[in-house]
């Protein structure tokens, strides 16, 4: 682009030592407090996982008793099948939802939290920070490229390189506006508007940029996306655990989020991830990069033929490889960036089955000859979550459609002997409840805000999850290879339609979530039928709940479409009542002078009472007292 030949970044083979020996345990109190309790935590998680997994154990192997005895005391036909078919749909769909409590298990008695540490001194490793912009808004690419600018880091150590896949003129002016202030900062663009892979060969293309640039490439890269504001200690804290440790190639910090509704009420928050998953698997050594705010050696990228373009989950596939390279990933749960959600239910739907589409694609390329030295504790860590989350989507969408028929069936969809049976069975199902509360309480303070009591998957994305799915094994089973992603069945913003009746259309027709009104209606009407069919006639209240209890009330059925039915009502209530979007100004201080900007603290420290959290509870009540009940009549 014309840049003038300055010198830059000399002898840095001289640097590393020394940058290592400035290196300094970070001394802070909130710090020391945090390690502790997560620490507390992760050494109590697998307990009270293992705790889940064997209630969970004694449950249905007692249904599954009570069933047989049920059998053989005489019932068949129909309500046998019922009861049966009932069974199998819940132990189904608690297969893929114990993945955590597995993940958890790993864990037992390896509790730890990456170090954390602060590079001090002027002699620091140097470093290429790309910035990807793909068309997003220009503000915001500006306030993530003037914080990149305005590091706490020796400025002659550091370049910032925005990687443009938009070809916008618009952007390479203001940027270049920007670099006559700032010389740190460079622009480019491939000079075509890719359509899948885009993140992986913008990557790419960054690292063969840097190379004709005045003294070469960094020894590091860091990647920000156009929304994630870096702290301006950022570097100082990631870089040393690739100082300590020639092994780690990659360290990755959590991501945080600035402008998530008030309420949260279609679930955006990823703290359970980046506070409890990802921990524990860095105790395990199985942690991933995340996709952005990580650093990593240039020539550990350089060793794997740069950023893998073979999926859409560039991020995890790069840990793959990296891994069978044998080098190191770190998780360092501190944080040090600060992005934004998707604005939109749409948009926020098309990136669930971007995610999907993702781990599946990535999880297939573990065949790929740079994966085959994984270890196969690394390959189950990569293959595990792929499996589990995939087989909740079919499971999830064949409970979309077996749970109305099984209430059309008008039979008890549990098969007890006798009330005494049914009565301990209640127990067993109370104590197997108890548990799973313990867990996600623990879940719950860890990652300080919801308590939830559903799967692993959003059952409103499910439907478009499951396309996903299968597009996915036709591509690899009639085309021969992983297919590229691109989002279908969803259009247009929802927001789009000025009155409500204008964004119902959008949202049912254009979007297809007239398949959320389908899954709603379908299921009330087959549990209204189900209990008017068994309780019609009924003057006895013991006998009237009972017949209601096991034909639509059953504690673990009763969890299952309850939660299908809160989530497909997230859509249809975005469509009628779209939350007013925040504007980004008021959640930012801004710097009138230098024009920095950063999230306030209200931002960052948002009010976690949401409705999941509202729903939660009312089942949990509706559990306790429906069993609570059932032993009173029995």
């Amino acid at each position: 682009m014309g840049e003038a030949a300055t010198p830059y970044l000399t002898a840095k083979e001289k640097t590393w030592n020394t940058a290592a020996a400035n290196v300094q345990p970070l001394d802070d109190p909130y710090e020391k407090k945090r390690e502790h309790e997560q620490l507390r935590f992760m050494n109590r998680l697998p307990k009270a996982a293992l705790a889940s997994i064997l209630s969970s154990w004694l449950y249905f192997g007692y249904a599954f008793k009570s069933l047989l005895d049920a059998q053989t005391a005489g019932l068949s036909g129909r309500p046998l099948n019922v009861a049966w078919l009932s069974y199998a749909l819940q132990l189904a769909h608690a297969l893929p939802t114990g993945a955590p409590h597995l993940l958890a298990l790993s864990a037992m008695g390896k509790a730890k939290r990456q170090p954390l540490f602060r590079l001090t001194g002027n002699t620091c490793p140097a470093v290429d920070i790309f910035v990807t912009y793909c068309g997003e808004e220009l503000d915001v690419l500006l306030d993530t490229v003037r914080a990149a600018a305005a590091l706490d880091y020796p400025e002659d150590r550091y370049r910032v390189i925005v990687l443009d896949d938009s070809v916008s003129d618009k952007v390479e002016t203001k940027i270049q506006e920007f670099r006559l202030e700032n010389k740190r900062t460079y622009y480019t663009t491939r000079g075509i508007k890719p359509k899948t892979h885009t993140k992986a060969g913008n990557l790419n293309h960054g690292l063969a940029y840097v190379s004709t640039l005045p003294g070469g490439p960094s020894e590091v890269v860091a990647v920000l996306d156009v929304d994630m504001i870096p702290s301006q200690h950022w570097l100082r804290a990631l870089l040393p655990h690739l100082l300590l440790d020639p092994k780690v190639a990659l360290a990755n910090p959590p991501q945080r989020l600035y402008n998530i509704p008030n309420g949260d009420p279609i679930g955006q928050v990823m703290d359970i991830l980046f506070d409890v998953i990802e921990p524990s698997k860095n105790a395990t050594n199985s942690a991933w990069c995340c996709g952005t705010g990580f650093v990593v050696r240039r020539n550990a990228l350089d060793g794997i033929g740069g950023v893998p373009e073979e999926s859409i989950n560039e991020d995890i596939l790069t840990s793959f490889f990296l891994k069978a390279a044998g080098w190191e990933i770190v998780y360092v749960h501190e944080d040090v960036q600060w992005g934004l959600v998707p604005g939109t239910i749409t948009t926020h739907l098309k990136q669930a089955q971007r995610w999907c589409a993702g781990i599946v694609s990535t999880a297939a390329m573990l065949w790929n000859p740079q994966a085959q030295n994984m270890t196969a504790e690394e390959k189950y860590g990569a293959l595990f979550p792929a499996f589990a989350f995939s087989l909740s989507v079919v499971i999830d969408m064949v409970a979309i459609i077996a749970l109305p028929l099984l209430f059309w069936a008008g039979a008890p969809l549990v098969a007890c002997a006798t009330e005494t049976q049914l009565r301990t069975l209640s127990i067993v199902w109370l104590i197997k409840f108890c548990a799973l509360f313990s867990y996600n309480l623990l879940i719950t303070k860890a990652a300080n805000y919801h308590f939830s009591l559903a799967g692993i998957t959003n059952i409103s994305a499910v439907p478009y999850q499951f396309l996903t799915l299968v597009r996915f094994a036709l591509s690899v089973l009639i085309g021969g290879g992983v297919p590229l992603f691109t989002p279908s069945g969803l259009k247009v913003d929802v927001r789009s339609g000025r009155t409500v009746a204008g964004r119902a259309k959008v949202a049912l027709w254009d979007n297809g979530f007239i398949i959320h009104v389908a899954i709603i209606t379908s299921l009330l009407v087959g549990i209204g039928a189900s209990s008017l069919s068994a309780t019609s006639g009924l003057a006895d209240l013991q006998n009237f709940w009972l017949q209601l209890y096991l034909r639509a009330g059953w504690p673990e059925i009763f969890l299952i479409w309850a939660t299908f039915i809160i989530d497909c009502w997230v859509p249809l209530s975005y469509a009628l009542n779209p939350p007013k979007p925040m504007a980004r100004s008021s959640l930012l201080e801004r710097d009138s002078k230098t024009r920095l900007a950063y999230p306030t603290r209200e931002a960052k420290d948002q009010v976690r009472i949401r409705p999941s959290q509202i729903a939660a509870i009312a089942k949990m009540f509706y559990c306790i007292g429906a069993c609570g009940l059932t032993l009173y009549f029995t």
